[in-house]
């Protein structure tokens, strides 16, 4: 592995005549020269990734990289490992410091910015995680980070091995069962009460920072869709309790009307009054008290039937 000469590189970050320069050293493969501007490289993105998941005891467990979509997709709360299209041959002389475009930060991943050790030879990765509550879909080619090559003022003592060197995690990751076991015995609606009244409490905030999103959107989007349903509701029991006063005045005043008919009415009236010849507004006020009797019992059997 070469050094970037001296006398032609001065020591410290490298501007973009002098990455355009040594662009065959820094990399060996799928490097552009219209990507160098300013003071760094703009990296591109692979289609290849590995989605991270977990074992049942909390191991971490790659999936092999994908190659031939042409597309990384990652769903709410997915960890994913994608790569550069630039495969890198630094020099024993040159460290590069890696931060990932602003982009995928307003997407909703939050991103590991990175480095590159002198003597790195292969595909840099960088580690995303969807924080968001959308599937999140790149087409390969599209920038990933920016690059910034430092000339070291000599070549280290011991220089990087490249992808094989990667050191294994030393953080070791388990699995709350407790959490698990828990939410398997309460039921859906104690659940959601159970979101509701600590959604901002240090119980759930423990828990994974994916997962307090996810709920809390799916929560508030519940929420939402529970009162848009109620006020419907609402509206729709309103109409219903008219149209059913409506109709039980329509039948009980045909229902007056038919007592009237049948001479039920004259009767009622001859109880009250003694007289052969009945007065008109005695008669009419019997009817209307028959027309509002038989209306509130329609009423109360018509909601009975709807119920």
């Amino acid at each position: 592995m070469t050094l970037l000469c001296d006398k032609e590189y001065p020591n410290g970050m490298l501007t973009d005549n002098f990455i355009k320069k040594a662009l065959s050293q820094l990399f060996c493969e799928n490097a552009d020269e219209t990507k160098a501007k300013y003071s760094t490289y703009e990296l591109s993105l692979d289609a290849g990734f590995e989605l991270i998941k977990y074992d049942d005891k909390g191991n971490i467990q790659r999936n092999e990289k994908e190659e031939s979509t042409g597309k990384v997709c990652a769903n709410p709360g997915d960890t994913i490992l994608v790569y550069s299209k630039e495969v890198f041959s630094l020099p024993k002389n040159v460290y590069a410091r890696v931060n990932t475009v602003g982009q995928i930060f307003m997407a909703g991943f939050s991103a590991e910015n990175t480095y590159v050790d002198p003597g790195f030879t292969g595909q840099i990765s960088i580690t995303l995680i969807n924080n968001s509550n959308r599937t999140l879909t790149m087409d390969e080619g599209i920038p990933l980070a920016r690059v910034e090559f430092i000339k070291l003022s000599d070549e280290p003592s011991i220089t990087h091995k490249g992808r094989n060197g990667v050191r294994a995690t030393k953080v070791k990751q388990s699995i709350d069962k407790e959490l698990t076991s828990a939410f398997e015995k309460v039921e859906l609606k104690e659940l959601f009460d159970e979101i509701k009244s600590s959604i901002a409490i240090d119980a759930i905030q423990k828990k994974s920072v994916r997962t307090d999103i996810a709920l809390s959107r799916a929560y508030i989007k519940l929420v939402s869709d529970i009162d848009s349903i109620n006020t419907l509701l609402k509206k729709q029991e309103k109409k219903i309790k008219y149209w059913s006063w409506l109709a039980s005045l329509g039948l009980g005043t045909a229902s007056a009307f038919w007592i009237d008919k049948f001479g039920l009415t004259t009767i009622v009236a001859g109880w009250i009054n003694s007289d052969s010849n009945q007065p008109m507004w005695l008669v009419v006020i019997i009817n209307i008290v028959c027309s509002i009797i038989a209306t509130f019992i329609y009423e109360k059997v018509l909601r009975r039937f709807i119920k």
